[in-house]
């Protein structure tokens, strides 16, 4: 298992973008941990407890063990969320209630391409009568089922996700709230979040694959978000700005304009990689 470079199968990752995309991404937001970045905000009503999912294409720039956020819902304490971080030593996706892991899992798979885009989807549906249902992973579309940790929460769980005055974070984990210089996020470019409130979703509601190049690419989201559901484009003058019609707009801390690049899914620029 160890040091097992993720490249699925037929499931290239974004290259060059040399092939025209039917979807464009403009852009992307730059996150550096050590500035501890956040787009966060407090809920003012609870959502659907039980099911949920977690969308979004990164590019780390960062090749290291450290934890890294990537999105965040709990409370401010860091004693209950749902947490998925993208670590270049293997995804884990967690449910914690009370300070008691519910649900783990963490890959074998490494990842530590610097050069190239990934497209994480996080989905929980407790509801589900089969435990291995009730929690999955997918990396460029394709779902992992290599765990080095896996357990999965019992049915019917009310998780820590979508509870009034628990925050949803992007780029940093809940205990942010309570250490605003607490370094728990991630390094490198995140594009395209999507937070869903109530519904499991599929990797092929939010990509597909290119016929002629085998790569996964992005395609446009035409589904609801829920109660508490958010969607991030990441654009420069308005970073948090909640584009899935919800009116959910975030908060922006530690983040300027000039974090807002052209780098993005669909407009892949040269990377020099570290390995």
């Amino acid at each position: 298992t160890g040091d097992v470079l993720m490249t699925v199968a037929t499931k290239i990752l974004m290259g060059s973008g040399a092939t025209e995309a039917s979807y464009e991404i403009d852009q992307s937001i730059i996150l550096n941990a050590a500035s501890v970045p956040n787009i966060y905000r407090q809920l003012e009503a609870t959502g659907n407890r039980k099911t949920f999912t977690y969308s979004y294409w990164i590019k780390p720039s960062l090749i290291s063990d450290g934890s890294a956020a990537s999105i965040d819902c709990g409370n401010s304490g860091g004693t209950s969320y749902a947490y998925l971080g993208f670590r270049t030593y293997g995804m884990r996706f967690q449910l914690i209630n009370g300070n008691s892991a519910v649900g783990t899992l963490q890959t074998n798979a490494v990842f530590r391409d610097s050069g190239a885009w990934y497209h994480i989807v996080g989905v929980v549906d407790t509801t589900q009568g089969t435990a291995a249902n009730r929690m999955k992973l997918y990396v460029n579309g394709t779902q992992i089922t290599s765990f080095s940790t896996a357990t999965y929460p019992s049915q019917n769980l009310d998780t820590a996700f979508s509870v009034d005055d628990n925050f949803i974070n992007i780029g940093a984990n809940t205990y942010w709230h309570t250490d605003p210089n607490y370094n728990g996020g991630i390094d490198g470019n995140m594009a395209e979040v999507h937070v869903i409130d109530g519904a499991a979703k599929a990797p092929s509601d939010f990509g597909e694959t290119n016929e002629d190049t085998g790569q996964w690419i992005p395609k446009e989201y035409e589904g609801s978000y829920g109660t508490n559901g958010f969607y991030g484009k990441f654009v420069s003058g308005a970073i948090g700005t909640d584009s899935s019609g919800q009116g959910n707009t975030m908060t922006v801390a530690n983040l300027a304009n000039t974090d807002v690049v052209t780098d993005s899914p669909t407009n892949n620029f040269a990377t020099l990689n570290p390995l």
